[in-house]
Parts: structure tokens; sequence; C-alpha cells
């Protein structure tokens, strides 16, 4: 609780009540409750034979006999009736009263123990497991509107216990108080910052917002200075962001580009036989296209050996060059893309298919990136600040890349290397759909990994001769629209999402080493902590702040993990039954991170496990009046002064020294002799106790020889011992 609301809350605790009102207003209380009683108690008009009965009991007592059953007959007859008059007898406005004073002690219960939670959206579980905890909901404007226009008194005659006129009559008597749990939409304004509720939000600045595409980029510049073996590293397709002031980085993609080319002509050399590329006497392409290849990645080879800071400027190609480029660009996609041959024997094309295996092995373990691309030289272009696959396009060819990201430029498009060898299952693509949660307190930022996933597949099969978002995109967003292929393989699932079991036992199908899973798993935590190391510097740190974040991986065919991208808000509605069991697990744990572990650090938290923390400590003062300061000590170079060379040249500087101190102790004697009889003197004691004359405006010790200042002394020395 904040200072201005614990003050405010100590001031309401200590404020004098009268104890006049405060008497009447209990003596009502007692009134309403002794007639509640006294209507209970009584016996009811309608039963027949009522004094009999009465005397019955009397001679009973006195030892007369009575019959059980008669007895039996009373007593039913007299609860049926008492609860008839406990819901019905009551009058109104006792009963009113009764309520609202029972749910006021609930709220200002809820307030003293910071239990007001507020939960935009249809998060049923979340709120239930607030509930259960005995948190009371502060409803959204939204939630219950007709109900919320009702009166409290109407209300109040329909409330019962747990239906929903008893939770718009509790959140009316808590509309005035804070909200110390808030579940909100990213667009929202933070509410009541002052308290520092429990928030799903983490701010943090728009370069390095990873949960949008731009931000990611930004994510991933960065985190090379917190790469850590083991600990956090990122994988992730290199990119560029293709905007109106992006020139330079306009150039590199262009660059990147034609070296990928180069790249996927020798791989296609290299896959292919060297019988079925060469035709001496139908062959389109020359044998120079190769050598342009072979060229340029041993030039990539060479500048990644011997990477430096002039290597990372862009330079601009020269005409030739340009020329150069796109003669290449033409020959090598007519053996791409319309399967040309080329006009060498095929002794010679072994010899270019051993040189293309070589360079290809040198580059790829200097870029491991490069080993997700194919021979097609695909990229696919996402908008910056969008999600669920809304503008996702697929292109090959340059000139359309560049002219779709032109008439795009509002969408801030970035393009990123398609992964063309991922890792299939049955022949079709997929993502995993992996949890993380970020846990802000007043010292420490934790990383929360979660131990379940699920993953989404295509409803088609993967080809690369056809660029269809069906085929392509996993989105569940983008997949719902599309009816699965009719030849599927049939164990691929119907709602084409597999549990983390089932793909673990798929793993031990196709033979894959022991600890896979492990090791994908722990490339999951590098990646996802890498990326929230990179973006603290732009982050909000504060206090009770937290966000749940639906992280997207690919594998490559290695089984090493890839991360595409991150979403802020994840879609957690039941869409299948795979999603219908863990969404509602996911927030059920998450709810026990947030706010069990606080107050246990012991508490269970589910399938959530720490994968990383940072502790940080900012002293913020609250009124801000306090100065900066600056503590230390000064740093002492030298004990003594070095002694110096009875040189020639050491001689001539101290006698030329010792002359300028002389004229001017005797200048300065003169203008103290003449100023002397004018000015009157007065002595004043310095720190070190020494006495000091003042005469005018000069400050003289009284026994002290007269010095040039440190910077004419060093203008000297410099001048007389630099060398000739």
């Amino acid at each position: 609780m904040s200072q201005a609301s614990s003050s405010a809350f100590n001031t309401q605790r200590n404020r004098y009540y009268n104890p006049v009102s405060r008497i009447q207003s209990l003596i009502q209380n007692l009134d309403a409750e002794l007639i509640t009683l006294c209507k209970q108690c009584s016996m009811p008009k309608n039963i027949s034979n009522s004094n009999s009965q009465y005397d019955d009991i009397i001679s009973h007592q006195a030892g007369s006999p009575l019959k059980h059953t008669s007895l039996n007959n009373i007593l039913s007859q007299a609860r049926a009736n008492q609860a008839t008059n406990s819901s019905v007898g009551l009058a109104p406005d006792a009963h009113k009263r009764q309520l609202r004073n029972t749910y006021r002690t609930r709220v200002i219960d809820a307030y003293r123990n910071r239990r007001i939670f507020t939960v935009y959206g249809n998060y049923h579980t979340v709120r239930r497991a607030l509930v259960r905890r005995g948190w009371l909901e502060k409803l959204p404007a939204g939630r219950h509107a007709k109900l919320q226009n009702m009166s409290e008194d109407s209300l109040l005659e329909h409330a019962r216990r747990g239906n929903d006129y008893e939770a718009v009559v509790i959140s009316k008597m808590i509309n005035n108080f804070p909200s110390f749990f808030i579940w909100q939409s990213k667009a929202q304004r933070d509410l009541f910052p002052e308290v520092k509720p429990f928030r799903n939000r983490v701010r943090r600045s728009q370069f390095l917002d990873f949960s949008t595409k731009v931000g990611l980029v930004g994510c991933a510049e960065q985190e090379r200075w917190f790469r850590e073996d083991g600990v956090c590293g990122m994988s992730y397709p290199r990119f560029y962001r293709l905007g109106a002031n992006s020139m330079e980085e306009r150039a590199a993609f262009i660059e990147d580009y034609h070296q990928t080319q180069a790249r996927c002509l020798l791989r296609y050399i290299k896959e292919h036989r060297p019988a079925d590329m060469v035709d001496m006497e139908a062959g389109a392409v020359l044998s120079n296209t190769i050598d342009f290849a072979l060229n340029k990645v041993k030039a990539m080879i060479r500048q990644k050996e011997h990477y430096s800071l002039d290597d990372a400027r862009i330079k601009l190609p020269t005409p030739t060059e340009m020329i150069e480029n796109q003669s290449f660009m033409v020959q090598s996609s007519k053996v791409l893309h319309h399967g040309s041959k080329f006009k060498i024997n095929e002794k010679v094309m072994a010899e270019y298919s051993r040189l293309a295996a070589q360079y290809l092995d040198q580059i790829e373990s200097l870029r491991l990136d490069y080993r997700w691309d194919g021979c097609r030289n695909l990229w696919i272009l996402k908008p910056g600040y969008q999600s669920r696959g809304i503008g996702i396009v697929i292109r090959s060819s340059l000139d359309d890349i560049l002219q779709w990201t032109s008439n795009n430029q509002n969408r801030k498009y970035i393009v990123q290397k398609y992964i063309e060898r991922p890792f299939l299952i049955y022949r079709t693509k997929f993502d995993i759909r992996q949890y993380m949660l970020l846990t802000i307190s007043d010292t420490q930022v934790t990383i929360w990994t979660y131990r379940d996933c699920y993953l989404r597949f295509s409803s088609q099969e993967f080809t690369m001769d056809d660029l269809r978002e069906s085929i392509h995109l996993t989105n569940n967003s983008v997949q719902k629209r599309y009816k699965n292929k009719v030849n599927r393989d049939s164990r691929l699932p119907k709602n084409n999402m597999w549990s983390l079991d089932q793909f673990k036992c798929h793993l031990r199908h196709v033979g894959a080493p022991d600890g896979t899973w492990a090791k994908i798993y722990n490339g999951f935590k590098q990646n996802l902590v890498a990326v929230v190391l990179a973006s603290l510097d732009e982050t909000e740190l504060v206090p009770n702040a937290f966000e749940l974040y639906g992280c997207d991986f690919m594998l490559d065919e290695h089984f090493n993990p890839i991360l595409i991208e991150i979403n802020s808000t994840p879609d957690l509605s039941p869409s299948t039954e795979v999603t219908a069991r863990i969404c509602p697990l996911a927030l059920k744990d998450c709810i026990r991170v947030v706010l069990d572990v606080p107050r246990s650090p012991l508490a269970a938290t589910g399938l959530f496990e720490r994968a990383f923390q940072v502790n940080y400590n900012v002293h913020k003062e609250m009124d801000g009046t306090r100065p900066l300061e600056l503590n230390g000590t000064q740093m002492k170079l030298l004990d003594a002064l070095p002694k110096l060379r009875n040189s020639p040249r050491t001689r001539l500087l101290r006698k030329f020294l010792n002359n300028v101190r002389t004229s001017t102790s005797s200048k300065f004697v003169k203008d103290k002799n003449k100023n002397a009889s004018n000015t009157p003197a007065k002595v004043i004691v310095g720190k070190v106790g020494t006495k000091l004359t003042q005469v005018g405006s000069r400050m003289l010790s009284a026994n002290a020889k007269t010095t040039l200042n440190s910077k004419a002394r060093e203008n000297l020395a410099l001048q007389y011992t630099a060398p000739k």
C-alpha cells in the first residue's frame, strides 16, 4: 500500500464517531434481529387443535404420556414454518439493512487486506481463482450492464449468495476503492498506479517491445551483449526493416539477398548429381555463374573470420558490380526456378560440386542460421505491429519484395528469411506454443517458463511450390478458415493440435536421440531469457507488474528451436480439446505465481518454473527533493614528484622559472606598497589556520612566495621539454 493510501486509511480509522448515532444504529440492528427471531420462534396459526397440542405438551411435561408421532408432526411443521418465515417473514427494510451491513463489512475487510480485483474480458478462470482466495470483484462498466443500472435497494431485494445481484451490489459498494489486481488489455490505460496493484501488463519502449515484430527485431540486435553459452542466446531468422527511412537497411537487405542467392545455387549443386546438371550442347548457363557464386561465398567466409567494425558499414556497389549482380541473378534463377543446365562437362561439374560443399560447410559453421536456407531464396514479409497472421505474405523475387514494402509503408513491414528446411511431422509444417510469465517485484525481475506446451499444425502438406498461407502459416486464427487436405496423413490430428505427450511419443517413434525434448526445452528458455535481458534497458520496472506471453517456436532439422514471435495477449480460449486442458491450467498457475509466491516463497507454482532472475535495486525518493550526492576520495597519483635528471635542459628550465618567480614577486611587492596606504588591511583565518592578508581584491599569504599558476607552469614545461 502506498504512503498516500495508508495515510488516508489511518485518517479514516482515527476519525471521531458520534456515540449517540452509533448507539442508535446498533439499537436499530438489534430491533431488526429481535423481530426476526420472534417471528421465527412463533408457532403458525393455521395448525388445527393447537390448544390441545399445547395441553398434550404440558401434560407430557407433567408425566402424562404423549404420542411420538404427534410431536414429530409439530416439529416438522415448525421447521417448515421457520424456513418460510426466514425468507418471507423478515421485514423488507430490516432484511436490506442486514444484507447491506454484511456486504459493507466484507468490503471494508477486502480493502484493508488489498483484495479487490477487476478483470476485463471473459477470463472466468482468473475470476474464479481470485474469488476462491477471498477477493471481491469490482466490475468493469460492460459487465452486467443492465444490473449496474438498477438501484441498490432493488438489487438487495434479489441478492442471494453467489448470484449476479450480489456481485453487482458489492461492486457498487467498492466503486470508490482502488483495485489491487487488474487484468486488462494492452491498449487500456493503467488505473490506480499509486497503490501499485498486481497488473498483467509490463510496459516498455516501442523499440524493444518484443511482443511486436519491430520490437523483437530490436531485441535481436541487442541480445549479442547478453549472450552466454548455456544461459541465454537468441536463435532468430535474420531480418530487415524496410520502411521509408531505412535506406541503409534496404541496401543491406539487397546485399544479403544476393549472397543468399549465391548460397542457394551452391546448395543446389551440392544436392544434385553432376550428370543431371550438365548438357554440353543444350546447356543455357555458363560456368562463370558458378565462379561468381563461389567467389561471393568465399568473400563471406573471409569477412566472418576477420570481422571488424569497418565490415559492418554498408558499402554501395559500384556500377560494374551492379551489372555483375544482375547478370548472376538472371542466370542463377534459370537454374533454380526453371531447371536449366550448365554448359560444362561432368568432370568439371564434379569439382564444382566438391567446392560448393566445402564452402557451404565453412560458412554454415560460422553462421548457424544459414542451415535453415534452401534453394528458393524465399522471404516472409510481416506487418510490424499486427498479429494472428494478418497481412503476412511470402515472396521470392527481389523486385516483388521491394515493391510490396514501398506500397505499404504505413504498415511498417519487416522482411525475414523464411525457414525453408524446418522439421516436419508427416510432411506437415507445425509450430510450438510455449508460455512465458514475467514478474516484477521491488528488487527482482523473474522469468518463468511453463513446462507444458502444445503443437499447432497446418491443414495442408508442406511444399515450396505453393506459397499460400494455408500451407505456411500455422496460426490457429489462420488455419481455422481452411479444411484439412483430403489425402493428408491420417495420423495427424483433425483439430490440428497435439499435446506435449503426443509429441514426445512421436519423437520416440522417429528414433530421436534420448534427451531431445530436454534439449528443445532448454533452447526455449535460453531464447526467452535473452529476449527479456535485451529489453530490460527500456522496461518500466513497476513492482507487482506481470505479464503472460504466448511464444511461438519452430524446430530445424536438428531439433534446434527457432523463435518466431511473442504475443502479449495469447489466445487462451478452449478452441480444441488440447487448449481446453492447458489454457485454464496455465491461468491458474499464473495466479499462483503472482499472488501466492510473494506471500510464501515455498508456495506451489504449478507447472511454472523459474528460468532466470535478475536482481535490481533502484532507490527513488518519494518527494524528489534529495540532492545528488557524489561520494569518493581523491586519487593520489604520486607520493612525491619524480626526481629529474640534472641535464642541461632541466637546469635551463629551473633557471628560467626562478627568474620568473623573482620578477613576479617584486611586481606584487610594489603593488602592495602602493595600495597599502589606501586600503585597510583585513585578517582572515583560512581552513588550515594560516593568517592571510587581504588587500583590495587580492588575498596573499603573509610570508608566502608568489608563483605562476599551474597552467602557466605546464605550458612552460611543455615548451622547454619538447623534443627539438
